[in-house]
């Protein structure tokens, strides 16, 4: 992590990622692909369905087909869902969508890092089922949404 941040109770979901510090709108706010193992889509699935708790709670798509797992639980894996997320998830990194204050809590929008029929998707206590996107839509989608974030900024603080 990149900011100061802290694990606490979530209202979203029992325990989330919430700021100390401000963050400004494009921060890089984490590279999940640091350290991380890669594993190709059908692995991070089998090893859900094995209940290998690392994958499932810190896999993350990447890009296209192919999964990140952290070798050891971080802070990372506290971020929850949100359909309105103050991170925006592209390939391995994850950017302030907005400016942020203290008290904020982390999230990202679960549809770009799930797999597309995830065994481990799950439903939202605010937006019902959450599941992954084609490995096509998650990259246009993350793709368009980094683009027009860029446009929106002077440069990456």
């Amino acid at each position: 992590m990149f900011v100061d941040v802290e694990v606490r109770d979530s209202s979203i979901a029992g325990s989330g990622l919430f700021l100390r510090a401000p963050v400004r709108k494009g921060t890089i706010v984490t590279i999940h692909a640091a350290d991380a193992q890669l594993l190709t889509e059908d692995e991070y699935q089998e090893a859900q369905r094995q209940g290998n708790e690392l994958v499932v709670r810190t896999g993350i798509r990447w890009v296209g087909r192919y999964f990140l797992h952290a070798r050891e639980m971080k802070v990372e894996s506290y971020i929850n869902h949100s359909d309105d997320p103050a991170l925006l998830y592209h390939c391995g990194v994850s950017f302030a969508r907005r400016d942020l204050e203290p008290g904020d809590e982390l999230t990202i929008d679960y549809r770009l890092i799930l797999a597309e029929n995830d065994v481990d998707s799950f439903v939202d206590s605010g937006s019902g089922p959450v599941s992954g996107l084609s490995p096509k839509e998650a990259l246009l989608r993350s793709s368009e949404q980094l683009v027009q974030l860029l446009r929106e900024i002077d440069e990456i603080p």
